[in-house]
């Protein structure tokens, strides 16, 4: 790169505006200072600028592809802030929190079975993302009178994954909504739940009226959504064990913090699952919903 930053090493060309990349043989020439936000160019020790040691705003990456495709930005951004997050490392190494030995059985096994199935592991996924945020210091569940349902109340922002169940419960939470509400919202969510109506047309005659057809229009079913969202949320570089170890601790502790709570949360995330499960079998349900 010439001194002054308009013209580049490789190719020789003259750049008309400073970027990160030549515009005419595409090799990288430059970097967002992190110190004073200006273009400086990428091999060198200090800023041209500013003169501080070269950190490059790796913001500016993220920036350029948001113009890009939001869908990888947000890859990108996710991957920066990427924490080990409950949903994600049950998805990828259910066994551990499952077995039942004849001796010992698993936390998750004493609450959702020892078999899982797709609609057990959605459930505890659902349920492991919950316990997260709140052992995490993130989410809280207060109860409401006579605890007929519990609030979802939120403690702290969110600074993990964006894209995973823990992200959508953390969106919501603070809102006024039951934990109810914000697991059939987030269910909801990820499913894309949509149906459409289609009505009988007017007969000329006096008929017994027929009732309006209901066709499913979600991308896919509750239970696949909620599996394929933590399968596809990023993770931090991790250990198998130690990953299992300490997501098994937190799920654990959440339990024995309060019995009843975990149990309560149980049932509601069963309710709403099955809500969704006879949905899928008859969608007409959905005009009741």
């Amino acid at each position: 790169m010439a001194e002054n930053g308009l013209r580049c090493r490789y190719c020789g060309r003259t750049i008309a505006v400073p970027a990160s990349h030549c515009p005419w043989c595409g090799k990288e020439i430059m970097v967002i200072c992190a110190a004073c936000k200006q273009y400086t160019d990428n091999q060198q020790a200090t800023c041209q600028h500013c003169g501080a040691p070269l950190v490059a705003d790796r913001m500016e990456e993220v920036r350029q592809v948001v113009e890009l495709d939001p869908e990888l930005a947000q890859i990108v951004l996710d991957r920066e802030r990427a924490q080990l997050i409950a949903s994600g490392v049950i998805v990828q190494y259910p066994s551990g929190f499952f077995f039942d030995d004849g001796q010992r059985r698993a936390v998750m096994a004493d609450l959702f079975g020892a078999l899982p199935n797709p609609y057990r592991i959605a459930a505890s996924l659902l349920f492991a993302a919950i316990a997260y945020l709140v052992q995490r210091g993130y989410c809280a569940l207060e109860p409401v009178a006579e605890r007929e349902d519990m609030r979802w109340e939120s403690l702290q922002l969110w600074d993990g994954q964006v894209g995973s169940l823990e992200g959508g419960f953390a969106r919501r939470a603070g809102m006024g909504m039951t934990i109810r509400k914000v697991v059939d919202q987030v269910v909801a969510d990820e499913m894309d739940f949509r149906f459409e109506v289609k009505r009988p047309s007017r007969a000329l005659t006096p008929v017994i009226p027929k009732p309006p057809r209901v066709r499913d229009r979600s991308r896919c079913s509750s239970t696949t959504a909620v599996v394929e969202r933590s399968r596809q949320a990023e993770l931090p570089e991790h250990q198998e064990a130690e990953a299992c170890r300490e997501t098994y601790l937190l799920l654990r502790d959440f339990v024995h913090a309060d019995p009843a709570r975990a149990h309560y949360l149980v049932e509601v995330i069963a309710e709403v699952l099955d809500w969704f499960r006879r949905y899928e079998e008859d969608p007409s349900i959905a005009l009741t919903r």
